[in-house]
């Protein structure tokens, strides 16, 4: 087994490894974990927040400065964050933000911080 990271650490990992990762399985065995339920126990006692809640946070909010600021395909975003192809993509953001991604690209930037900041208001 690979020597634990510093907890305090994970979001700064998990930032610099989020196109590889999708699920907390795979952010805990970043981190060195061999149980993800341990990663998650720890996690949330140090940052009081789930670590889904924090995955899917930051996630989202990457995908949608990707959508915003890059000029390639719905698709091509998708497959970037592990997300099969455009309709899953499409239907991730709705589910999250219940409006499509060409209204993302389209939504004034403090629209966009609002709902953002709805969704992880537990995050921050």
């Amino acid at each position: 087994m690979r020597d634990r990271l510093n907890i305090a650490d994970s979001i700064i990992i998990l930032k610099s490894n989020l196109e590889n990762t999708a699920r907390v399985a795979e952010w805990a065995e970043l981190m060195g974990y061999s149980n993800p339920k341990r990663f998650a126990r720890k996690f949330l006692r140090h940052f009081s927040v789930r670590p889904q809640t924090c995955l899917k946070c930051i996630r989202l909010e990457s995908i949608l400065t990707s959508l915003r600021n890059d000029n390639t395909s719905n698709f091509e975003i998708a497959r970037k964050y592990g997300i099969p192809d455009e309709i899953a993509l499409n239907k991730y953001i709705n589910y999250h933000l219940h409006c499509s991604p060409s209204q993302v690209k389209c939504m004034p930037e403090k629209q966009l911080q609002e709902k953002v900041e709805k969704l992880g208001s537990k995050v921050r």
